[in-house]
């Protein structure tokens, strides 16, 4: 491949990664704005609010963990580093686990069960994104594919990999 056909190929997946995060940013508005049902169970309702805290902790351990490599594109920064310690040592996407997590707290704690579709809808985004983000992972990190295999992608281990 010539470098003019690498740079239009990377341009592409910049516009195309543009275009997922929209989409990821939507839903969660989507979520963060939908009303409430003023007669939500309790038990749901500290559920959620439970889970949106564990969810905007562990995002923010993600967020803290990737340093200058921290970007919402799935194309990894030209001068980005493989970060495997930290929660990076327990799970390879810890920024979407707490996204997922936080996400399911609004949908719980608004008592609304209708919300669950949009929930799925970003569920299945954030899955084709982390699908299509390893791809470019292993093309640019050597030790990736170790690291998958030894690492899981969203539920994490409760003890460090070796």
């Amino acid at each position: 491949m010539s470098l003019k056909s690498s740079k239009i190929c990377r341009v592409d997946d910049l516009r195309k990664g543009r275009m997922i995060v929209a989409l990821q940013f939507a839903l969660i508005i989507a979520l963060v704005i939908f009303p409430d049902d003023t007669q939500a169970q309790s038990w749901a309702t500290i559920t959620g609010i439970f889970l949106i805290g564990v969810g905007v902790i562990i995002i923010f351990i993600g967020f803290s963990g990737l340093g200058k490599s921290l970007t919402a594109n799935p194309v990894p920064n030209q001068d980005s580093k493989l970060v495997t310690t930290g929660i990076y040592n327990l799970v390879r996407h810890p920024i979407y686990t707490g996204l997922l997590a936080a996400t399911l707290g609004l949908v719980l704690s608004s008592g609304v069960w209708s919300q669950i579709l949009l929930w799925l809808a970003l569920v299945i985004l954030l899955t084709y994104k982390l699908r299509w983000e390893e791809v470019m992972l292993s093309a640019k990190y050597k030790g990736y594919a170790e690291y998958k295999a030894r690492v899981p992608a969203i539920f994490p281990r409760l003890t460090p990999s070796k």
